[in-house]
């Protein structure tokens, strides 16, 4: 006979997603935060910062594999069911040949502004090699799967039977947002509504592949626009 006091599963996945995200946040992360006093700095709270290819790779470890080797254990459901298959790719598609455009001009928009230059791309300023480009967009992209698999698969589609498509959406949107916290003003005004949008994008396709593209292609696009660009 079950408890009817215990835990529920949707609560356990957004506490293991909380701190994943922290760790992330303050192990992982390519960029670092800092407590000021004044204009001076304070006390660094994080290390030293890493290596894009470390940080994308650790954060993809951390949000990709761990949520996937939990999946079962948490939410009762095999982790390939929580996005990872095919969906309704043809409405994805057509999503896409519409989005992949504006997620273009969004980057390009970034790109213009001097504090997300000072920030992007992760891990410091990129060469204009093509093939280190690529390499980079490559890396980039693996980031954006773990991205993806824990606040749209694991925590969205692997709680929305529980507690309701429209509550699933806001309340990982909410921690995504948390997520940005520290980042330039045009990104943290950004993330919230952007992660309806692409919350609302995995529930109509019940996969986080469109998603994942138009995140990436935002991402990879600025990128791109801020070494070939300036």
């Amino acid at each position: 006979m079950s408890d009817a006091r215990a835990t529920p599963r949707w609560a356990w996945a957004f506490g293991i997603a909380t701190v994943l995200a922290a760790l992330v946040w303050y192990l992982g992360r390519a960029d670092t935060l800092a407590l000021q006093r004044g204009a001076a700095p304070w006390f660094t709270v994080t290390g030293r910062a890493l290596p894009a290819a470390t940080a994308f790779t650790l954060t993809f470890v951390a949000f990709g594999l761990a949520p996937a080797m939990l999946a079962h254990a948490v939410l009762g459901q095999p982790f390939r069911a929580l996005g990872l298959g095919l969906g309704d790719y043809r409405f994805a598609l057509k999503a896409l040949a519409i989005g992949a455009p504006v997620a273009v001009a969004a980057g390009w928009v970034g790109a213009r502004s001097p504090a997300m230059a000072a920030v992007y791309p992760l891990g410091g300023p990129l060469g204009t090699d093509p093939a280190a480009f690529a390499a980079h967009a490559g890396l980039y992209l693996l980031y954006y799967l773990g991205f993806e698999y824990l606040f749209r698969g694991f925590l969205l589609l692997g709680t929305k039977d529980a507690v309701g498509p429209a509550a699933a959406n806001l309340l990982q949107a909410c921690l995504v947002t948390a997520f940005h916290f520290g980042k330039p003003g045009m990104e943290m005004a950004a993330a919230f509504p952007a992660s309806l949008l692409f919350g609302w994008a995995t529930l109509r396709t019940g996969s986080i592949w469109c998603a994942l593209a138009a995140h990436w292609v935002v991402g990879a696009s600025m990128d791109y626009f801020l070494v070939f660009g300036r």
